[in-house]
């Protein structure tokens, strides 16, 4: 069953999604910030978050919001000290990924140079769970919902290089490279964009 995610939800979210992205920048930041990130998606009327629960146990979420600027702009305005607070630790244990939390800062400006205000920001679905078609389901439940809100289109972005099961997938839901954007560490990440009635995968 895919519904809505709930305030009770975000502990399981921030543990299937430190499962699903071992290694990765936001996990590294821990627990604290990625239970702040999820409840942003919370507040307000620009977050979007879906889950898929089967027997009370979460097995994936997709979260993204409506406008990206104006996300971010207001987790950074209710919440910039307790965001701060929460990548301490990391920052002290590699300073080497201050310059990431300074852009990370700047993401309204960066937002609104993006292919679509509406953006997918996390997909993430249980290792245990297998290929049973969780992922597809979850996009497909999101994009809908973007579009009862009004929303013509939604963009994400995900790495381009050794990554190419994720850039299939993508792929086969409609999604197309609108852009690929380098960032100064050289990582390379294709930028997708889906118009809502033109193949959008969404029925």
């Amino acid at each position: 069953m895919i519904r809505a995610m709930r305030r009770e939800d975000v502990p399981a979210v921030v543990a299937l999604h430190v499962r699903s992205f071992p290694g990765f920048f936001l996990t590294f930041l821990g627990p604290a910030f990625l239970r702040l990130l999820y409840e942003g998606f919370l507040e307000g009327q620009d977050g979007v978050a879906l889950v898929e629960d089967e027997a009370s146990a979460i097995r994936g979420v997709v979260a993204g919001t409506l406008s990206q600027a104006g996300f971010y702009s207001r987790l950074l305005s209710r919440r910039r000290w307790a965001f701060a607070a929460a990548t301490l630790k990391g920052l002290v244990w590699r300073p080497a990924i201050a310059p990431r939390l300074v852009r990370a800062l700047r993401r309204p400006e960066e937002a609104r140079q993006a292919s679509a205000e509406a953006c997918l920001m996390s997909l993430a679905v249980d290792p245990s769970a297998g290929r049973r078609g969780l992922g597809r389901a979850l996009v497909q439940a999101f994009c809908r919902e973007l579009q009862a809100r009004g929303a013509p289109a939604v963009c994400l972005t995900t790495d381009r290089d050794d990554n190419d099961g994720i850039n299939r997938f993508y792929a086969r839901l409609g999604f197309e490279v609108s852009r690929v954007v380098v960032t100064p560490e050289g990582r390379a990440l294709n930028e997708y964009l889906l118009r809502f009635g033109h193949g959008s995968g969404s029925g």
